[in-house]
């Protein structure tokens, strides 16, 4: 009997101690032990690195872009007949300016000159490799006074830098 009971008791305690949580390796914490600092991860070190390598903010590509959704936008959405007419003076705002951590952007204004005739202030930035899968740069933009859903309100404020 004192076989079967032993046997008993050591059955179970291999299911509860197959079934309990693992809470990892027991290390005990004293105040000699060192804290160890995280690594900054840097973008360009990443598995998929980053390159850096993002469009001006006077590209012509950039300033298509912006052009064509915005159109877009205002047809589908705010079914209103406003365009852009063209672009006065693109210039940079910053570029990376949240450090080497972060996804590569290059922050970008531009006056925006409208169908309406009523110049407007845009405020945009081109990131790397936000594209459709990840394949190539976007753009984020946004004309102040024509944010009407207020995404990046007070006055196109998110999205600068």
């Amino acid at each position: 009997m004192g076989l079967k009971w032993i046997a008993g008791v050591v059955a179970l305690l291999l299911v509860a101690a197959c079934t309990a949580p693992y809470q990892g390796p027991f290390i005990p914490f004293t105040r000699l032990t060192p804290a160890t600092p995280a690594r900054p991860l840097i973008a360009e070190n990443r598995v998929n690195p980053y390159d850096g390598v993002i469009p001006a903010c006077a590209d012509p590509n950039v300033l298509d872009f912006i052009k064509g959704r915005f159109s877009t936008r205002e047809a589908g959405y705010w079914d209103s007949s406003i365009e852009i007419a063209g672009f006065d003076a693109p210039y940079e705002i910053a570029y990376r300016p949240r450090g080497p951590t972060f996804v590569p952007r290059r922050y970008c204004s531009v006056t925006g000159l409208f169908s309406d005739d009523r110049p407007r202030k845009i405020y945009y930035s081109v990131d790397e490799d936000m594209g459709l899968f990840g394949l190539s740069w976007n753009v984020t933009w946004c004309p102040v006074g024509l944010d009407r859903d207020l995404s990046y309100a007070p006055g196109c404020k998110m999205a600068r830098p």
